[in-house]
């Protein structure tokens, strides 16, 4: 694809993007070709790049540049992921047990001999709804991160989270929750990420249990308007609203 062909498209896809409010600053380099991204109202993508093959955000997400997204399927609502963060980096890119470590090494000896290369499934990473990511935090491949879990900078993590964890250190280990069990159960129960900003706005958001209690015996419709879906095919970019 020439210069100007990408430029056109960037800018046609920037545009498309922005009536539902989505942003996605490095266009469509920065997406992995043959992969389709699924966009819901409201998602910030700066600077990031995106190397997954199916991939949905859900709505209101920020993702702060010099992220990458390699082996991750979904990222939930209302998430904050800070910078050079890395989600579903491969567990095994670089073997120990061989000569040498260096990947493109290891990548032209398996190209030279197919037998050698291992071929193990690819396990996706799952970000569940109101995630805190700090700066400088690598998930591998194959790890879900619960529901309102915060991981804090600079940390590793080689196992699932918890809902309402708070993570931190190499290797991750949960330092404390952020309520107690009860409350979790509730908030997981209430389902109140289906709200738009202003429906939430409206409640006690500054006290889980009083919020709670409001939304006792209340069934929370999914609020949120509709979605983008976007296709990287390797001479055209494709993309339609969806419900």
């Amino acid at each position: 694809m020439n210069f100007l062909r990408r430029r056109l498209l960037d800018r046609q896809l920037k545009r498309a993007l922005s009536r539902n409010e989505c942003r996605l600053d490095s266009g469509i380099r920065g997406l992995r070709k043959d992969m389709e991204l699924t966009l819901e109202y409201g998602v910030k993508l700066h600077q990031i790049k995106i190397d997954a093959r199916q991939l949905s955000i859900g709505a209101y997400t920020d993702i702060v540049s010099g992220s990458e997204l390699h082996n991750v399927a979904g990222i939930g609502r209302y998430c904050s992921i800070a910078r050079n963060v890395t989600i579903g980096q491969h567990r095994k890119s670089h073997p120990l047990d061989w000569l040498s470590s260096h990947s493109g090494l290891v990548g032209l000896r398996q190209h030279q001999s197919p037998a050698t290369c291992v071929h193990e499934e690819i396990r996706q990473t799952m970000i569940g709804h109101d995630v805190w990511i700090g700066m400088d935090v690598l998930i591998l491949e194959g790890i879900t991160i619960g529901t309102g879990a915060v991981i804090g900078a600079q940390s590793l993590i080689t196992k699932d989270v918890p809902p309402y964890a708070i993570v931190t250190g190499s290797p991750g280990k949960v330092q404390r929750y952020r309520f107690n069990q009860d409350i979790i159960d509730g908030l997981l129960a209430s389902q109140w990420w289906n709200l738009t900003p202003r429906q939430l706005a409206e409640l006690p958001i500054e006290d889980p249990a009083a919020l709670l209690e409001t939304l006792k015996g209340v069934v929370v419709p999914d609020s949120h308007p509709g979605k983008v879906v976007v296709r990287n095919h390797p001479f055209a970019v494709d993309y339609h609203a969806a419900q």
